[in-house]
């Protein structure tokens, strides 16, 4: 293969030779487009600028802005997919009606409808952005005229709106049955928290302040327990004002048979006793006499006879004055053994009492905290559905999307001119031909197949055989002359 550069003179004769090959392909397509212009009919372009917003409910604090991006472009493409619905596209056709065109008949048609949701509906971005960069949007919609093309973009503004309310009611339906199951569900759970805490509290009757005082942690201490320690207390008391009572009248007893053992008593046990202590005081100045006057007197002296009888006096009279008083210390004794055994049986009772308390806080505390849950369960499904219901409420007569403006229609038509569809699709042609003549033209060294272009498709014609095998020669070239020998 040669690598030396094509010369323009070989260009040219082999365009001369194939001028009907690149020329018929021009022509044809040429037809084809002006065929195509004629016959076919301008697109009108319209615009429509919206505004969306998330829904309210639930979102105040945002005042209807999306929480997110993604958000933002879930809910374009969503209106996007609704834009293109069928039913929203055959409610706007059936709206502006059909048009000289299509047949009234069977307005419009299933195929008429899936042809104009593809091809001439469409949700775009501003400036070209992509969704969710922008809370502005644009529906565009295509016709075949410009008020065509407005009213179009108007009725399918209008039951776009339409369907998106439908689709916001289907789908808070959905969500108020199931939030109503919830709901209901939470009910019956309160409902059988607060059967088995009020078996509780029925039973624990006055207690059950005692039982709640005892399940509030940040509280101090209970009645009963108060009480207890106030008993316990006096219990203490009691028990050691009845051992001082019992030494008290044990001691008497041994006194009233034996005077010289009140002698050695504590004046505390006998203040009690001012007799008592008058008599022990005396007798014990007549035995300190009589020993003052056994040392200087016999027995038989008057005086020392007087201080002896003198001291039996005082103990006859301090063992009766002992007796009568254990007597009357019976009933104080009885008091004191009764209240002490009255407050050791009101601490065994609020023992008991706090021990079954204790017993039963485990549960009661444990049924308190799933109460409280599920309180504040049944509170936030019950929240929920209203917020729900409210949702429904606003689907039924507000819209998330709005207008900006009315629909806006070019002062041109979006779709090629019939000059400029005939001009290219004859360059088109003719760019096809070229391709194909330089496809199946030889190279300027290369081998010929005849003096018609057509050889290169079918062959050499036999009338080039034959003129070829007289030459001598089994080839030929365009305007080749064969040189005559030189005579």
């Amino acid at each position: 293969m040669s690598a030396a550069p094509i010369p323009w003179k070989h260009i040219r004769n082999v365009l001369v030779l194939f001028s009907p090959l690149w020329g018929g392909a021009a022509v044809l397509f040429g037809l084809f487009g002006l065929s195509y212009s004629l016959f076919s009919s301008d697109v009108w372009s319209a615009k429509q600028p919206l505004v969306i917003r998330d829904e309210a409910t639930g979102s105040v604090d945002r005042l209807g802005r999306f929480a997110s991006q993604n958000e933002l472009k879930a809910a374009q493409e969503t209106i996007l997919e609704m834009a293109k619905n069928p039913e929203v596209v055959a409610a706007a056709l059936r709206q502006i009606g059909p048009d000289k065109r299509s047949g009234a008949d069977d307005w419009p048609s299933v195929k008429t409808i899936e042809t104009v949701a593809d091809q001439c509906v469409n949700l775009v971005a501003p400036q070209g952005s992509e969704f969710g960069s922008s809370e502005v949007i644009y529906l565009s919609v295509k016709a075949k005229k410009p008020d065509r093309a407005v009213a179009f973009c108007n009725a399918l503004f209008d039951n776009l709106t339409e369907q998106l309310r439908k689709v916001r009611r289907v789908r808070a339906d959905s969500i108020i049955v199931e939030l109503t199951h919830a709901r209901d569900l939470a009910r019956q759970n309160l409902d059988e928290a607060l059967t088995m805490i009020q078996e509780i509290e029925v039973k624990s009757g006055i207690d059950l302040g005692e039982l709640r005082n005892l399940n509030d942690t940040i509280s101090g201490d209970g009645t009963s327990r108060r009480t207890l320690e106030t008993t316990t207390s006096d219990r203490q008391a009691a028990e050691l004002a009845l051992s001082k009572l019992e030494a008290f009248h044990q001691l008497l007893v041994d006194g009233a048979s034996d005077p010289q053992k009140l002698l050695i008593s504590g004046d505390e046990l006998m203040s009690s006793q001012p007799s008592l202590q008058r008599l022990k005081e005396g007798l014990i100045d007549a035995q300190l006499e009589t020993s003052k006057l056994a040392g200087n007197h016999t027995v038989l002296n008057p005086k020392r006879r007087v201080a002896m009888a003198v001291e039996e006096e005082i103990k006859r009279r301090l063992q009766q004055e002992a007796a009568a008083v254990v007597r009357g210390m019976q009933p104080e004794l009885k008091l004191a053994r009764d209240r002490v055994n009255r407050l050791r049986q009101q601490e065994a009772d609020l023992t008991k009492k706090l021990a079954h308390l204790a017993e039963i806080r485990a549960t009661y505390a444990k049924l308190d905290a799933q109460l409280k849950n599920r309180t504040e369960q049944f509170a936030a499904a019950e929240a929920a559905l209203a917020e729900a219901r409210a949702s429904r409420s606003a689907a039924l007569s507000t819209n998330l999307i709005a207008e900006l403006g009315p629909p806006q229609v070019g002062d041109s038509p979006i779709s090629m001119s019939g000059t400029m569809l005939t001009a290219g699709s004859t360059t088109a042609g003719l760019m096809f031909g070229l391709g194909i003549v330089f496809l199946i033209a030889p190279g300027p060294s290369g081998k010929t197949y005849g003096r018609r272009w057509s050889d290169y498709l079918g062959g050499r014609r036999a009338s080039d055989h034959a003129s070829g095998s007289e030459g001598g020669s089994g080839q030929s070239f365009p305007n080749d002359r064969r040189a005559k020998p030189r005579t």
